[in-house]
């Protein structure tokens, strides 16, 4: 959804990258809004809803301990000036809970609209359920239904936080009063029918027995780490776990319907994997992460109202200790000058534009999968085969279409028949099929017209 948006604002003829960042711009504004009226709805103050934030963008476990040590290793003021490293994300050190900031909101497009879209959602359930449903017109739960229903096109996993939410809202609001139940199936019948349609629509056909499976332990799991689980949640999310979970007894938050929705969340995704790549899980351990910032906050709130000094104290080191790791990435991410990539280049930017000018909409176009290629990010033509480094994460069968690129890319002997099933219109060779299809460029050369080149990159036009 979030790429269609950017998309459409192209259509419309606005420059490339006023339409990313834009929309870019305003999902992060909304979602620090959402996020803080979120946390002040729960949490009825403010401050704490402040609190909680922080807590939240600033996520991270033990890596600010590697700081110090290499701090200490280089007693160099350079490694304060700019962290040579993620702190919130250490592989070797077996520390992958990243940041949410550098992790989630910045390279997932997806996720920074589906949090305020699920944010404003989930204040509108609460306040629904904290009446009883009073004055909410069968009009207005259907409505609510079909938006909810808009989550599983916008961001998946924040889809699969909702269902549990609303499982468990569902749950303490029928034990408080049961006449809601005609409530609740309305909702269920509006949001259930538009998601079937939309997830067969979209998932039906790709979606495999192996794409959720028992994994217990997450990345601790002997597949993924294999280390003890409990070394590993305690290097990740650090103090902030036990404390979530003593705060949550503390200030008997067990009894908030998100806040047991976030240790439901949590313990599930310890369990099952919910795609086959597995770092996935922490989409949806974000969520339990920004439900367990409530207790947290409050019982922090708790300690800084007290009279006794050590109590002061204590909150304010443990605000420190939960917040250094992701602190110290954020502070590493301002030094854009030092964290640039190239994605594309003026080359690719220039021989774009003009393929779009040559070719239609809806013309096939043979590519290797390269991820950042100019054909996929920059044209709007259909390719055969998208990045392989997704395609699995996503439990999608590519093997048999990559076979088929590579017999046509090499010129086999069932090229020509291959590329009249597959309705290539056109054939891109760059490094990357050159390198990783091993592209026989002398096959095309001779058989088809060459209409495009630069110095990387040769476009041929299949008859």
């Amino acid at each position: 959804m979030a790429d269609a948006i950017s998309g459409m604002l192209m259509r419309l003829g606005i420059d490339r990258v006023p339409a990313f960042i834009g929309p870019s711009i305003i999902f992060t504004a909304l979602f620090l809004a959402t996020l803080f009226l979120f946390y002040r709805e729960i949490l009825k103050s403010w401050k704490q809803a402040y609190l909680a934030v922080s807590l939240f963008l600033l996520s991270g476990g033990l890596g600010f301990l590697w700081f110090l040590r290499d701090l200490f290793q280089t007693q160099s003021l350079r490694v304060v000036q700019f962290p040579p490293l993620e702190y919130t994300h250490i592989g070797d050190s077996y520390i992958e809970w990243i940041n949410v900031v550098t992790g989630q909101l910045l390279p997932q497009r997806a996720f920074l609209l589906g949090l305020p879209v699920a944010l404003m959602l989930l204040i509108i359930l609460h306040r629904w359920t904290q009446k009883g449903f009073s004055k909410v017109s069968l009009a207005r739960l259907i409505f609510f239904g079909l938006c909810s229903s808009l989550l599983l096109i916008i961001h998946v996993h924040t889809f699969i936080m909702f269902v549990m939410v609303c499982a468990v809202s569902c749950i303490f609001a029928l034990y408080k009063k049961k006449q809601d139940w005609k409530h609740w199936v309305m909702f269920a019948i509006a949001a259930g029918i538009p998601s079937m349609i939309i997830f067969s629509w979209l998932y039906g056909g790709e979606i495999t027995q192996g794409f959720f499976r028992w994994y217990p332990g997450w990345l601790a799991n002997p597949q993924a780490k294999n280390i003890n689980f409990f070394y590993f949640w305690w290097i990740n999310w650090g103090v902030f776990l036990p404390f979530s979970l003593f705060a949550i007894i503390k200030t008997k938050l067990y009894k908030q319907q998100f806040v047991l929705s976030g240790l439901l969340l949590f313990i599930a995704s310890n369990l099952i994997l919910f795609q086959p790549y597995d770092w996935d899980n922490s989409k949806i351990l974000t969520w339990s992460y920004l439900f367990f910032c409530i207790p947290s906050a409050q019982l922090l709130a708790m300690m800084w109202r007290r009279r006794i000094i050590f109590a002061k104290v204590s909150a304010i080191v443990l605000v420190m200790v939960m917040t250094a790791s992701g602190g110290l990435d954020l502070w590493r991410l301002l030094h854009t000058d030092k964290l640039s990539y190239l994605m594309l280049s003026s080359d690719d930017l220039s021989i774009a534009e003009q393929f779009r000018r040559i070719s239609t909409p809806t013309d096939v176009v043979l590519t290797a999968d390269k991820h950042n290629h100019w054909v996929t990010t920059l044209t709007g033509r259909p390719i055969l085969l998208g990045y392989k480094g997704w395609m699995w994460t996503y439990g999608i069968h590519y093997e048999q279409r990559d076979a088929d690129m590579v017999e046509m890319f090499r010129g086999g002997p069932l090229a020509q028949e291959l590329l009249k099933t597959y309705a290539i219109k056109w054939v891109v060779i760059g490094p990357a099929e050159l390198y990783d299809y091993h592209a026989n460029e002398a096959y095309f050369a001779k058989k088809y017209p060459m209409v495009l080149k630069n110095s990387e990159y040769r476009v041929y036009k299949i008859q």
